[in-house]
Parts: structure tokens; sequence; C-alpha cells
């Protein structure tokens, strides 16, 4: 066996996420949803806050000057972050200076369903693109129109580029 292999990192992403689920749910009995979902969404921002600046660091991304490279940053941070390249696929639209992703998949939203516990979730993507629009230095200017959490069957996300002035 060599050793990509042995660490096959869409596996390794899926029992990251799946250990995510476990963790949440742990945090659900012993604090209840209300906190639980604060500690979620404090966690993600600054988990991919540093990952953004870390990418920064290296190199591999540099602050955008358009949407359309505020998105391809996301797309980049799917595509480290998530497994069986969730979101990558996603149609993406542009008007002027906003963006409109429309999500149809979500495996945090279809491991909650299973487990029935989407009742009282706070969908911690929110908090995700708040840690990358703050790394980034771009005023947090998102919002959710439609999300699989609320039942409306997908996601629709609208995102505008906004450096801070």
């Amino acid at each position: 066996m060599t050793r990509n292999e042995l660490y096959d990192s869409n596996e390794i992403k899926k029992l990251w996420w799946l250990h995510d689920s476990f963790w949440h749910a742990s945090l659900v009995r012993a604090f209840g949803h209300e906190k639980a979902n604060c500690l979620n969404l404090e966690a993600n921002e600054r988990f991919f806050r540093m990952l953004t600046l870390r990418l920064l660091k290296q190199g591999r991304i540099k602050k955008p000057a358009s949407i359309q490279e505020l998105m391809a940053i996301f797309q980049m941070i799917w595509a480290i972050c998530f497994f069986d390249e969730m979101y990558i696929h996603d149609p993406i639209t542009y008007d002027g200076n906003t963006a409109t992703w429309i999500g149809q998949t979500c495996h945090a939203y279809s491991s909650l369903s299973q487990a029935n516990m989407t009742g009282g979730y706070v969908c911690g993507c929110q908090a995700i693109r708040n840690g990358v629009m703050k790394a980034l230095r771009l005023n947090v200017a998102h919002s959710i129109e439609e999300s699989l959490i609320a039942g409306h069957g997908r996601c629709v996300i609208t995102i505008r580029y906004e450096p801070i002035k």
C-alpha cells in the first residue's frame, strides 16, 4: 500500500467533517442549540480566517480586486476543505460587484438530516464567508437568500465585493 493510498485526502476530509458532526452533536447535548451554534460559528470563522491568512502568506492567493477573484478564492478554499468537490461546480452568476451562488448539496445538511438535528441548527457557512472576507480585509457583505437548512431545497447565497476603505 502506498502512502497516497493510506492518506487519501478525500477520505481524510470526510473523516474531519464526521468529527465536526460529532463535535457539534456533543455541544448540543451539553449546552443546547443556542450555545452550540455560537461556538460552531466562532470556531468556523476563526479557522477560515486563519486558513485564508495562511494562503495569503504562502502566496497561493492574493487580495482580490473583483468579485470574480473573490469567488475564485472561495472555490479554492472549498476545494481544500470539502470532500467530493462539494460547491466547486455549482453555478455562480455575476452582476456588477455581486455574485450569486446556488448550491444543491451540502454534506453538513445531509448529516444533520440523517441525525434529525436540523431543528435549531444555524448554518456554519456564514461564518466561513465571514472569516475569509475578514482575512482579505473586505467588508462582510453576504446574505443567505435560500437555505437547505430552512427547507428551501437549495442554498442561494449573495456575496458582494466591498473592500474596506
